[in-house]
């Protein structure tokens, strides 16, 4: 944090009052750091400095990122710029003020100088606990449609001496209201009940997630909870995170998160000691001021020559149809046996297979994700747990794997049941649905042995290893084993023990520029999955404010996907050739249950 100015504040410091003790004086200095912030002395500015350097210099400004390219440190610009921006500022945010007074609030009457200060109550915010909303791109749009936000405006209206009295009664009458609004004097500014009952629900939940069902202990591990959480917004953060706003906000801090964790564990009995909290100059910091997250320059050429690459080596729709014949999705691996399949058990087969993807995949829907949000350190990106819901939930990689893996079976399936009931023209007539089924099963094969390999290898141990049981529990539910194990086995089935549709070599492009497109859409999803939180990318790997590392990860993300496609041929053409061996059904149920053993995980 920067000295403060030697001169005193300008006219509106009449207005101001100390950042530290709150004296309203008109001979305030100013903080020359960020230019906002007012002190009675060097002995106050000592005492606010740890709370008010996560707010100080380099300072964000929602009018000076328009050109985000040009964005530049609010303490390097010349004092005329610094006005200009000023000014600009100010006239944005009173602005704002007076939308929120007239759309939202709606009071009898209210005394102008409220206006002025809900301004810089905004500005505060936006520098804080809203950070997100600070950006050029709908900003008034979602700072309205935020209900916590708006309800904060209205609490902080409450308290000032301008608010007339019939709003705070208007407010109380409210049924809506009333169970939400604190009273204007009370030193929590979210209603004490709602924080309880908050910390309640999630400490429940997560005694249930890890099997504590003794009730005094859930009261005990709740009561610690509330009384931390309430600290941390009256004592640890700055004062603007002392609203529903704030409260979202500490939820998507790690270090909050993670202590949370660690008091309700201690709480529920599951761990033997609680640390104490380490008490450094960082406390807090907001997690990045990032409001959009575009790839680098370096990361979008090297990109493009890859895809072009892949796009150069594309088979020929002729290579297609060598492979993507009738006989191809019709012909079952062993001829004789009970392992032998007629084209409709191989079609009735695959069709259960596809209806498994959909009915895992209509749960995830339905049941959501609750994301924890796991960054390099060097990340800019905001931590944090974030809900994910809805067609939402099908945005992780391996959503898309499995239900590309379902339409693969579903075409594939659809193949036998046509030539079993005498409709083979269908096929003949319309040849991509042939080759629609061998291009995804292409894809959508060597991607679920992808899968498996880095749950089983990567991500399982990290997340035990950083969070112990709680941080795996994502990866127990039904969903999610089906998804990363189910996936392998039905994949293994179908090549070495029903029809053995083929992966060559030559159609190797195919892996990597899929992985290409969902490196695409999540450049263009980034700041679309959580809007309140800012920029969201589900994997560190493709986190794209790690400069060179990020173009590192996508050049290892591709060439995964490249060596995961070619592992998956060279595995087809050993199958093939242990069938050529005629050594019967043995060989292939080992390689079944020797690769499932290898990839699949079920526990820690």
């Amino acid at each position: 944090m920067e000295t403060m100015a030697s001169a005193k504040s300008n006219n509106n410091s009449s207005v101001a009052r100390c950042g530290h003790c709150s004296t309203r004086s008109a001979t305030l200095l100013l903080c020359t750091g960020c230019r906002h912030t007012h002190y009675c002395n060097s002995s106050c500015q000592a005492s606010a400095r740890k709370l008010h350097k996560s707010v100080c210099s380099p300072r964000i400004l929602r009018v000076q990122a328009e050109d985000r390219w040009q964005l530049r440190r609010y303490d390097n610009l010349s004092d005329r710029e610094r006005r200009e921006i000023d000014e600009r500022e100010s006239k944005d945010l009173i602005s704002l003020a007076q939308r929120v007074v007239e759309e939202k609030i709606r009071p009898t009457v209210l005394r102008q100088d409220v206006i002025a200060q809900l301004a810089e109550w905004f500005r505060e915010m936006l520098l804080g606990p809203a950070l997100p909303y600070n950006k050029i791109k709908n900003f008034e749009r979602d700072i309205f449609n935020d209900s916590d936000l708006m309800a904060d405006a209205e609490i902080y209206v409450e308290s000032l001496p301008g608010c007339h009295l019939s709003l705070i009664e208007r407010n109380r009458n409210d049924d809506k209201k009333r169970g939400v609004y604190p009273q204007p004097g009370d030193e929590l500014r979210v209603n004490d009940q709602v924080l309880r009952t908050r910390c309640g629900v999630m400490v429940a939940e997560f005694a249930k997630r890890m099997n504590v069902t003794d009730d005094t202990l859930q009261k005990k591990a709740m009561d610690e909870f509330y009384n931390y959480y309430k600290k941390t917004v009256l004592e640890t953060r700055p004062r603007a995170y002392n609203s529903y706003t704030g409260l979202s906000a500490c939820m998507g801090d790690a270090k909050f998160m993670k202590r949370s964790e660690e008091i309700v564990m201690f709480a529920l009995g599951l761990s033997k000691e609680l640390k104490d909290e380490t008490d450094d100059e960082d406390v807090f910091q907001p997690d990045g001021f990032l409001t959009s997250a575009s790839p680098p320059i370096h990361t979008l050429v090297v990109f493009a020559m890859a895809m072009l690459g892949c796009l150069i080596a594309m088979p020929s729709t002729q290579s297609l149809d060598e492979y993507a014949t009738i006989e191809t999705f019709t012909t079952s691996v062993f001829k004789h046996g009970f392992f032998h399949f007629s084209p409709l058990a191989l079609g009735l087969i695959r069709m259960t297979f596809a209806v498994i993807c959909i009915v895992v995949t209509g749960a995830k829907i339905r049941n959501g994700v609750n994301l924890k949000l796991t960054y390099l350190p060097e990340s800019k990106l905001r931590r944090g747990i974030v809900k994910m819901s809805g067609w939402k939930t099908q945005g992780f990689f391996t959503a898309w794997s499995w239900n590309l893996l379902g339409i693969s079976f579903f075409l594939s399936g659809l193949a036998p049941l046509l030539v079993a009931y005498d409709k083979k023209q269908i096929l003949l007539d319309n040849p991509w649905i042939l080759r629609a089924a061998l291009i995804s099963f292409e894809i959508a094969a060597p991607s679920a042995l992808f899968i498996s390999f880095i749950v089983t290898y990567s991500l399982w141990p990290t997340a035990y290893k950083t969070h112990g049981p709680t941080g795996t529990m994502g990866f127990k539910s039904w969903v999610s084993l089906f998804q990363h194990d189910a996936n392998t086995f039905m994949v293994l089935l179908e090549l070495c023990l029903m029809g053995g549709i083929p992966v060559k070599l030559s159609h190797a492009s195919f892996a990597p520029l899929y992985a290409g497109v969902y490196q695409i859409f999540m450049w263009c999803m980034a700041n679309y999955w959580v809007p309140n939180h800012g920029p969201v990318f589900l994997y560190f790997f493709v986190d794209t404010t790690l400069g060179k590392k990020t173009t590192l990860f996508m050049i290892g993300l591709l060439s995964v996907i490249f060596v995961s496609f070619l592992f998956f041929a060279l595995l087809e053409m050993g199958v093939g050739i242990i069938e050529q061996s005629e050594r019967g059904v043995f060989p292939n149920l080992c390689c079944v249950f020797l690769i499932s053993s290898l990839l699949m995980k079920f526990n820690d």
